[in-house]
């Protein structure tokens, strides 16, 4: 099997970090703090650098490992949301979602939908970038570990 986003480590596969989107926004955000600096808004400045440093503790903080000796998929997405430990067999699909503005698309994400506890279908978001084609190579992947092991 050859994983270009996944690391295996035995029936670990850890997934390598998606760095592209998140910079982009983190350096916009610290643009606009540069900005205000110079411009001597200090609130929006200030406002501009915490969400940069926020977003940038959020991208170092997200993780997503497919234990398969458990067949557990663990994610961790952003700051304010707990990390999730979801039974590969409570998986009911996966979903690539795009958003396009005036025809040009600037957004793709992938999510993976899944039964909690309680029977509620919940979703939680896998990767983000710009193009489909990252994406659906994730997705492969992803369904390539988790059709192998079965």
């Amino acid at each position: 099997m050859n994983l270009k986003h996944f690391k295996r480590a035995g029936n670990l596969y850890k997934m390598k970090p998606q760095y592209g989107f998140g910079i982009i926004l983190i350096i916009g955000l610290l643009l606009s703090a540069f900005g205000a600096y110079y411009a001597d808004i200090n609130g929006l400045m200030w406002i501009m650098l915490t969400l940069g440093i926020l977003s940038l503790w959020a991208l170092i903080s997200k993780k997503l490992h497919i234990a398969m000796d458990k067949r557990e998929l663990y994610a961790k997405v952003g700051l304010v949301k707990p990390p999730v430990c979801i039974s590969i067999d409570n998986i009911q699909r996966f979903e690539l979602f795009t958003m396009s503005t005036h025809f040009f698309k600037t957004n793709a994400i992938l999510s993976a939908y899944y039964l909690d506890e309680n029977g509620k279908e919940k979703a939680i978001q896998i990767a983000q970038g710009f193009t489909v084609k990252t994406m659906q190579s994730i997705l492969n992947e992803m369904e390539e570990i988790i059709g192998d092991e079965r």
